[in-house]
C-alpha cells in the first residue's frame, strides 16, 4: 500500500448473494492503489476496497467505480474531495433487481476517510394483515 498524505479508501461490501463484476474505475484526481481491475468480480460474502490517494496536499482525490450485478443493471460508486470542504460519496444504480445498496462517508474530519459501500438482497415488504 502506498502512503497517500490524504487518501479516500471505497470499501464495498457484498452481503448478497450476486456476484458483482468490476466494469471500470476513473479518477478527476490522486491514484489509485490498487487499481480496479475491469472484469475482475466480488463475490458474495467479500469486501474489496480501492484507496484513491494523492501525495500532496493540493491534490483532490475524486472518481468513480462502475459495477454490474450478475443479475443485470449498474452500480456507479462516487465520491469527490473538494478543495476546502470534505470528502463525500454517493451510489446511484439503474436497473437493479432484487438488490439493495447503502452507502455512508465515515472519518471525515481525517485525512483518510472511508466511503463505505453494502450490497444486500433487497428486502421484501410484506403487508401485515388487519385484525378485523
Amino acid at each position: 500500500m502506498t502512503n497517500f498524505t490524504r487518501s479516500i479508501t471505497i470499501s464495498i461490501q457484498d452481503t448478497s448473494g450476486a456476484t458483482i463484476t468490476v466494469n471500470y474505475g476513473t479518477l478527476t484526481g490522486g491514484y489509485f492503489d490498487p487499481v480496479p481491475i475491469p472484469g475482475t468480480t466480488i463475490q458474495p460474502g467479500t469486501t474489496v476496497s480501492y484507496v484513491n490517494g494523492a501525495n500532496d496536499n493540493f491534490t483532490y482525490p475524486g472518481g468513480s467505480i462502475l459495477l454490474t450485478p450478475a443479475s443485470g443493471g449498474s452500480i456507479s460508486v462516487n465520491w469527490n474531495w473538494p478543495s476546502g470542504s470534505l470528502a463525500n460519496g454517493s451510489v446511484t444504480t439503474q436497473s437493479v433487481s432484487g438488490l439493495g445498496v447503502s452507502y455512508q462517508m465515515v472519518n471525515t474530519q481525517t485525512n483518510s476517510p472511508t466511503l463505505q459501500v453494502v450490497i444486500s438482497n433487497a428486502s421484501s415488504f410484506q403487508a401485515i394483515p388487519e385484525n378485523n
